[in-house]
């Protein structure tokens, strides 16, 4: 009787392990579950700038393309616009430790001093020799100051020359004899075969083509001395052209405006940020060359080329110094630089597909300029020459001249 019990014992046993078996087949095995990403982290940024009209909207349209990347969700981009006293404010708000993260500095002449105070980021180690070969040399030049990088250029300016390609078929001389005496067969009793302002700005490039220079390479000024005799070529050449009574060719900026709005100058040499509205007067018959070439020394100008540079604030959280340094080089990649061409702007690029003869003629122009300076020296000098020139302009002797302005360069 015992043994039966226990026979009958082992078979429940046995049936109990088999329904329990049955049960663990049916329950499906669970995996390991992988870690939930964790979101990115929200970042703000602020952006100012002082540009206005059609820059202005392009900056806003840009900047909102950006933020709807999906890879660019966590970010959030507030642009402020500081007119002219975006400069003032920028270093204001950067040493009182605040915003913005990144600004757009209209020039590059602002970037001595900002560097020298520490109010702009070293960004030199965070671009790559490939990224800084894509740009023009004068362009990221701009953003130099003692051999470090600041910033990245959104865009550049520098002179050019206009004409009316309705009055003026045929292809201009290459050279300045040449191209003079057209625009002195082109002058009639209603219209000037050319408008030239005679300004620093827009006759400094000649300087160099005469061989001569402010400063040399150490900043020391040569004015008066290395450079005497092509500075008095050159001055002398720039008087002659406002002598000459078949040209309109003045230190005179309203007289020269006015001859272009009322449509009664041909030829003009103006900045080529100016395109925009030289096609309001002139439609699609403008031209646009480089500055022709000096007969008397078969040299190019040398025009220097003027940048507005996206610089980032030092004083940022290393975060948001990062966030903002991806903006800065998605406005200067080329997807970017295009539309900035749209509107009429030349391109800092080199990399761009061509663009209509126009651009193709301004970026040719900028290929042969150089940076306009950053150096505090050369720029708290420009007054200084400015006057050098107007004096000369107005009938001053041009030797003493070069000589009293070179005693006041080496006080300054």
């Amino acid at each position: 009787m015992g043994a039966l019990w226990r026979r009958g014992l082992s078979l429940l046993t046995i049936l109990l392990l088999l329904v329990r078996c049955g049960e663990l087949a049916d329950t499906p095995t669970q995996q390991p579950t992988e870690p939930t990403a964790a979101a990115p982290t929200r970042i703000t940024l602020t952006v100012w700038h002082g540009e206005s009209g059609a820059i202005n909207e392009t900056l806003q349209r840009l900047l909102l393309d950006y933020q709807r990347n999906p890879s660019h969700s966590n970010i959030e981009i507030q642009v402020e616009s500081h007119g002219t006293n975006l400069l003032s404010d920028y270093k204001e708000a950067v040493l009182a430790g605040g915003s913005p993260d990144l600004v757009l500095l209209a020039e590059n002449r602002w970037l001595g001093p900002l560097a020298e105070q520490n109010l702009v980021l070293d960004i030199t180690r965070r671009i790559t020799s490939t990224e800084a070969a894509s740009f023009l040399p004068a362009a990221l030049d701009g953003a130099r100051f003692n051999q470090k990088l600041y910033g990245l250029p959104l865009t550049l300016d520098l002179p050019v020359l206009y004409y009316n390609r309705a009055n003026i078929s045929e292809a201009l001389p290459e050279s300045t004899n040449e191209w003079l005496a057209a625009a002195r067969s082109f002058t009639t009793e209603t219209n000037q075969g050319l408008a030239y302002n005679l300004s620093l700005y827009f006759t400094q490039p000649y300087i160099s083509a005469f061989d001569g220079q402010f400063f040399d390479q150490t900043e020391q000024v040569v004015l008066g001395t290395n450079s005497f005799t092509p500075t008095l070529e050159w001055l002398s050449w720039v008087r002659d052209l406002s002598n000459d009574q078949l040209l309109l060719a003045r230190d005179d900026n309203r007289l020269i405006n006015r001859a272009i709005q009322q449509n009664t100058a041909l030829m003009t040499i103006d900045w080529a940020r100016n395109l925009t509205d030289y096609r309001q007067v002139w439609g699609d018959n403008v031209g646009v060359r480089p500055l022709p070439r000096l007969s008397q020394t078969g040299k190019q100008p040398q025009p220097y080329v003027r940048s507005s540079i996206l610089a980032l604030n030092p004083r940022s959280a290393e975060i948001q110094q990062n966030a903002a340094f991806e903006v800065m080089r998605f406005l200067a990649a080329p997807t970017a630089q295009a539309e900035l061409r749209s509107i009429g702007l030349p391109t800092v690029r080199r990399d761009l597909a061509e663009a209509d003869p126009v651009q193709t003629q301004i970026e040719l122009a900028a290929s042969r300029g150089v940076a306009w300076p950053t150096s505090i020296r050369f720029n708290n000098s420009w007054d200084t020459l400015a006057a050098m020139l107007r004096n000369v302009l107005n009938g001053a002797s041009i030797e003493s001249t070069i000589d009293e302005t070179d005693r006041r360069l080496r006080s300054q």
